[in-house]
């Protein structure tokens, strides 16, 4: 391939990107009809005729490119090509079979001892202003919610941002749109609204009835919208809806009934999802762990069923993570595959190919997080001169649940209990408890009692103590009195050994001593 024809497909690229798909096909039917077994020019004229939306114009020219490729590669990218086109026509058997037919060529490729190049780590990005991390995406975020709320409609923040505002009080740094959510009687009029407040409306490959993407003209920021429904059975439906296609076309979210309650932000007042909580758990599970490797559309633990559309997604994810060369995604949505549908072959055997390149590679095959429902325990203490009895009492505190918080009482707190002041100081205290291997958290503040206000705003479940004496109970039951007894857990105290014993032992020790 000469220079001329690289340049020529440099520019129709960049045409591409930017949406000028009239110039781009000005410069690729030409070449196609002069060089119509060039892979290069294929690929491009495939790309682009899927972007103006004329799949079915793909399947038979990319059949023909497969049929000439020689290797495993190859065949692996036409066949990828020739499912994206299926799936963009909605013929998801027939994409699902492509797919398959691209992920045994790439286990082909990588029982041979050869992967893909990594792509990623070859691309060198300018040095661009984060606007997650500048602020300017929340502000366009709130600033959005109270121009809705303010004509009657209710969106929320929804899916990753509401994540990033609860877990981290801002958005994540690493996120790349905005979501927010609006009820469907709301649909019609949000979506109008968002258009009349300067957000774009972007082409999609499906017409889904309850999502859409917009892009902001001035920023340029990517914003999701969401419908949700709620149905007879009282429960909160979202997903992709695609009307006139049946049950495995469809990607159903679901969730348990939650309010919208009025919440003040510096731009105004929005509405805001109450408990927020009740959305992260069922989207996400353990939403207090991060998980870098998380994907929306696959991952959601709420999903009602891992349909044919939902696999078609997964699989080209797959596919184009293992393809650019980065292996660890690839392995993740394999794994993930394989956690919606134990029977499905194709990603078990794909995740053990893969596992074996990064073995060979000496890359780490990534931990993927537990989506089991977590139970976090909370428990106050002094925790002075740090004994037996402490350890003990941690480690069956943490066997009440999945995380232990343990919050270490001020030096005055003492003071104001026992009369005295403690021999080590509250960060000492602090410093030797983070060390105990069953305390997954340490706090040095919180309040006197354990109410259920505090304890749901925190996300505790439970609430434990020990006592070495019925006066001590009653003032531990004091402190946790408007708990409901579900939430309270009493755990044995440790007989023969405490802070006061070990420091008559000591001064035992120092007369024998003198």
């Amino acid at each position: 391939m000469n220079e001329a024809i690289k340049q020529s497909l440099r520019q129709a690229q960049e045409m591409i990107r930017s949406g000028d798909l009239n110039g781009a096909s000005e410069i690729l039917e030409p070449l196609k009809q002069t060089y119509p077994e060039l892979t290069d020019v294929a690929q491009l004229w495939c790309a682009m005729m899927m972007r103006a939306g004329r799949s079915g114009e793909v399947l038979p020219y990319a059949a023909k490119i497969f049929s000439l490729a020689e290797s495993d590669l190859q065949k692996a990218r036409w066949a990828q090509m020739m499912g994206t086109a299926c799936f963009q026509s909605l013929d998801l058997e027939t994409a699902c079979h492509h797919y398959m037919t691209a992920l045994n060529h790439l286990m082909a490729l990588t029982k041979s001892g050869k992967v893909p190049a990594d792509q990623k780590s070859r691309t060198v990005k300018e040095s661009t202003e984060n606007i997650f991390l500048s602020g300017r995406a929340e502000q366009l975020l709130w600033e959005t919610c109270v121009a809705l709320a303010s004509n009657g409609i209710r969106a929320f923040p929804f899916a990753g941002t509401l994540l990033g505002i609860v877990r981290h009080g801002h958005l994540l740094a690493f996120d790349k749109d905005l979501d927010i959510a609006v009820w469907m009687e709301n649909w019609d009029d949000c979506c109008a609204l968002l258009e009349k407040m300067g957000w774009q409306r972007t082409p999609m490959s499906f017409n889904y009835r309850n999502y859409r993407d917009y892009v902001h003209s001035e920023i340029g920021i990517t914003l999701d919208l969401c419908g949700l429904q709620l149905n007879k059975a009282n429960r909160i439906i979202g997903g992709f809806s695609l009307p006139g296609y049946p049950d495995e076309y469809q990607r159903v979210s679901i969730f348990p009934k939650f309010d919208l309650i009025p919440k003040d932000t510096p731009y105004g007042t929005v509405w805001f999802p109450n408990p927020p909580e009740t959305i992260l758990t069922a989207f996400y599970g353990n939403w207090r762990t991060p998980n870098p490797y998380w994907d929306t559309v696959v991952s959601a633990v709420n999903l009602e069923k891992f349909t044919l559309l939902v696999r078609c997604f997964a699989y080209y994810r797959l596919i184009q993570r293992w393809l650019s060369g980065e292996l660890v995604r690839a392995w993740s949505y394999a794994h993930q595959i394989a956690l919606k549908d134990p029977d499905d072959v194709i990603s078990l055997r794909s995740r053990q190919w893969l596992e074996r390149a990064l073995t060979r590679l000496n890359q780490a095959i990534p931990e993927w997080p537990s989506n089991r429902l977590q139970k976090r325990v909370y428990t106050r203490m002094v925790a002075d001169l740090f004994h037996v009895g402490h350890v003990n009492f941690l480690r069956e505190a943490k066997a009440l649940g999945t995380h232990l918080t343990v919050f270490v009482v001020s030096d005055q707190r003492v003071q104001e209990n026992k009369g005295k002041h403690p021999v080590m100081s509250q960060s000492e205290r602090a410093a030797v408890v983070s060390a105990c291997k069953y305390v997954d958290a340490v706090v040095t503040e919180g309040p006197l009692y354990a109410t259920p206000a505090f304890m749901q705003q925190q996300g505790y479940d439970l609430y434990t103590f020990a006592c070495s004496s019925e006066k001590e109970r009653q003032e531990k039951y004091k402190l946790c009195a408007e708990l409901p007894a579900s939430m309270i857990k009493e755990i044995d105290y440790t007989d023969g050994i405490s802070t006061t014993d070990l420091l008559t032992r000591i001064t035992i020790q120092d007369r024998n001593v003198s």
